[in-house]
């Protein structure tokens, strides 16, 4: 827009420590507190929202309707469905949190716009866990970035790596992925920006 133009946000952090604790076991806990932070969000009306956690997004698919709301949500995993549709990429390596992989939730989605998605094995889900757990408390260490290099490398006939992780851009990035990267961050920003310049 030029000038000194800059976006008016609300932003809203909620304790991750009550969310992390319930993933993948109280799932009534962790849409409730959603569906009252995004409740109280909605009041201040803003012209669209974000969600910045892409594990919460099965949540938010499970209170949309409840919020009964028209303001639109940047929803990560629709909007990598789009993108891969967009540049006609039908196979994907997926690497997320463990609770994401296994849950379904952002693979089931990715499936039913005809993508297919590749899932590291067990082995390397409880590693990535464990890195995740090292990303959480600020500790980024070369041995993950070549644990995570090795691992794009072995599932390289996927096409491209998704991250269904927030934390994951700290240890892996163009440098040591030799797949190109879909970032839901970047995407939900992009569409943001659009949006926000059309209204």
């Amino acid at each position: 827009m030029g000038g000194y133009h800059s976006a008016k946000i609300l932003l809203k952090s909620i304790d991750y420590h009550d969310i992390m604790i319930n993933y993948g076991i109280h799932h009534d806990v962790v849409s409730t507190l959603l569906k009252n932070e995004l409740s109280e969000l909605i009041a201040l009306e803003p012209d669209c929202i974000i969600i910045c956690c892409n594990s919460l997004h099965k949540y938010y698919d499970m209170i949309k309707v409840e919020l009964n709301t028209s303001i639109p949500v940047m929803h990560a995993v629709e909007l990598v469905a789009k993108h891969l549709n967009s540049i006609d990429q039908r196979s994907e390596l997926l690497l997320a949190t463990k609770f994401t992989m296994e849950d379904g939730f952002f693979a089931e989605t990715l499936q039913q716009h005809n993508i297919s998605v590749t899932l590291p094995d067990q082995g390397e889900r409880e590693r990535m866990d464990q890195i995740h757990a090292e990303l959480m408390q600020n500790t980024v260490t070369q041995k993950s970035r070549d644990y995570f290099a090795s691992l794009i490398k072995k599932y390289q006939s996927s096409g491209v790596v998704i991250w269904g992780c927030t934390e994951y851009p700290l240890v892996v990035d163009s440098t040591n992925s030799v797949l190109p990267i879909v970032n839901p961050i970047c995407l939900q920003v992009s569409a943001a920006v659009n949006y926000a310049l059309s209204i």
